[in-house]
């Protein structure tokens, strides 16, 4: 057992550097595979808006606690909105990879996957004016059943990924078995996958999205100094829509849906500053490089 952690707190005696990942997408189109959004919705004008505002509360937030980041952004964004981009790097961010469009990759064929990544991480690199190292899947779909899109990555020029996650109770994700913490894939490709926690003899997902939303965050927390105690980085991952002041309310979904995707929303940025609170964090990048990750 050990001991619990408050949430006032300095920086630990750790010297362990844990990641806060940001996947830049609209709420509406990271939604559109979840459940069905009426057309009223569908705004790119709207959502462009939504993304610019959310982005810079979102820099203005992990510029005050302290934090580099490494957001994820769809290749899409670097094309429509390329001041976004520019204005992450120039806060000192890590600009990575997130498809150029927000569509789940199990389904895609090779050639499909490798088009797309080539033309997302070119233009992520043109706009961002430096290179772009790591991948993540949409909703994290680089699934057990498709792992051949990890060899495409390597093939294209990546040199981490961030799409596993060793868990096997989500509707959509999980990569059970598979190890926990940093690691080389046989491909040669470094995998920085999602953090869990054992409970009742499953793998857990924590810190990011939902979980972060849902979880008391004594108890986030408390996961962390966790995987402190075995030296272990932990993966943290928000969306700008939950750190910003602007969400579209989708009316008619059900109750499910309405608490899953919305729950704490309006909180979302004073969670995550007490979440984070006495640890320490860097770009997904630097950390693998502490790691050994050979360029």
């Amino acid at each position: 057992m050990w001991a619990p952690i408050g949430e006032r707190s300095t920086i630990t005696d750790s010297q362990t550097t844990h990641c806060l990942s940001i996947d830049v997408e609209g709420f509406v189109e990271s939604m559109q595979e979840s459940f069905t959004v009426p057309g009223t919705y569908i705004d790119r004008t709207r959502e462009s808006s939504e993304i610019g505002a959310n982005v810079e509360a979102t820099l203005e937030l992990v510029d005050n606690l302290g934090i580099r980041a490494t957001f994820f952004v769809l290749g899409r964004i670097a094309q429509d909105q390329p001041e976004v981009v520019r204005d992450i790097v120039s806060n000192g961010h890590e600009v990575a990879c997130h498809s150029f469009y927000h569509k789940r990759i199990c389904g895609q064929t090779p050639d499909e996957f490798r088009e797309d990544v080539i033309r997302a991480k070119s233009l992520l690199e043109d706009v961002a004016g430096q290179r772009v190292y790591g991948f993540r899947a949409p909703d994290f779909s680089i699934v057990s059943e498709s792992m051949w899109e990890l060899a495409i990555l390597k093939e294209v020029g990546f040199k981490y990924d961030a799409s596993l996650t060793p868990t096997d109770i989500h509707d959509v994700y999980g990569n059970p078995g598979i190890e926990k913490g940093i690691h080389v894939l046989s491909n040669g490709l470094c995998e920085f996958p999602a953090s869990t926690f054992a409970l009742f003899g499953k793998s857990i997902p924590f810190g990011g999205g939902g979980y972060m939303r849902l979880y008391p965050v004594w108890y986030t927390r408390r996961l962390i100094h966790k995987h402190e105690l075995n030296d272990l980085p932990c993966m943290l991952y928000m969306h700008p829509y939950e750190l910003g002041p602007e969400i579209p309310q989708i009316q008619g979904i059900s109750l499910y849906r309405k608490y899953r995707h919305y729950h704490n929303v309006s909180i979302g940025s004073n969670r995550l500053a007490r979440v984070v609170n006495g640890f320490r964090f860097d770009t997904a990048i630097s950390i693998l490089r502490k790691h050994g990750l050979k360029e």
